[in-house]
């Protein structure tokens, strides 16, 4: 009888010390700070664009940017242009009727807003392995298999002249 109490008393200090232990853990990987950014960012892609001319017409398609492009180089615009282009068009408005298709709508690289609040390792991160890796929307497709490092550091400084 004594034998049961004291393994009775032990494995409820063991129970206690692993329950104790856990909510130090969940404190640590706590997922509501990035699903509150993801939530912010849904909203800001959201926001309604204009897809037609006033008129009520099609407008006509962007031209896509050269390869001797400012900023992201030559081998950054041609990547960006095979890549990106079609979500996030080559002004980097993200305004095509394709793009206003999508739900969540596509980055605005043009944000000043959001280019001041991300940092070229997040956009890296986000080409490289997707958008669900950082809590964003997985219809980003990860290109880190298709991509390498220095056509990714290249992408990411083309998107950067797009700040206004």
């Amino acid at each position: 009888m004594k034998i049961r109490r004291t393994l009775l008393a032990l494995s409820s200090l063991a129970v206690g010390m692993v329950l104790s232990a856990c909510k130090s853990c969940t404190a640590q990987h706590d997922p509501r700070p990035a699903q509150e950014r993801f939530k912010q960012e849904e909203a800001n892609a959201n926001q309604a664009i204009e897809t037609l001319n006033p008129d009520g017409s099609v407008p006509a398609p962007k031209a896509v940017a050269s390869s001797g492009g400012a900023g992201g180089g030559g081998a950054g615009v041609e990547k960006y242009n095979s890549f990106c282009v079609p979500c996030h068009d080559a002004d980097g408005t993200a305004s095509s009727p394709a793009a206003a298709a999508m739900n969540p709508r596509p980055r605005n690289f043009t944000d000043a807003k959001w280019q001041a609040s991300v940092d070229d390792a997040r956009i890296a991160k986000v080409i490289k392995e997707g958008g669900a890796s950082v809590g964003l929307s997985a219809t980003m497709a990860p290109w880190g298999a298709t991509l390498s490092d220095a056509e990714i550091t290249e992408i990411v400084k083309h998107i950067r002249t797009f700040k206004k």
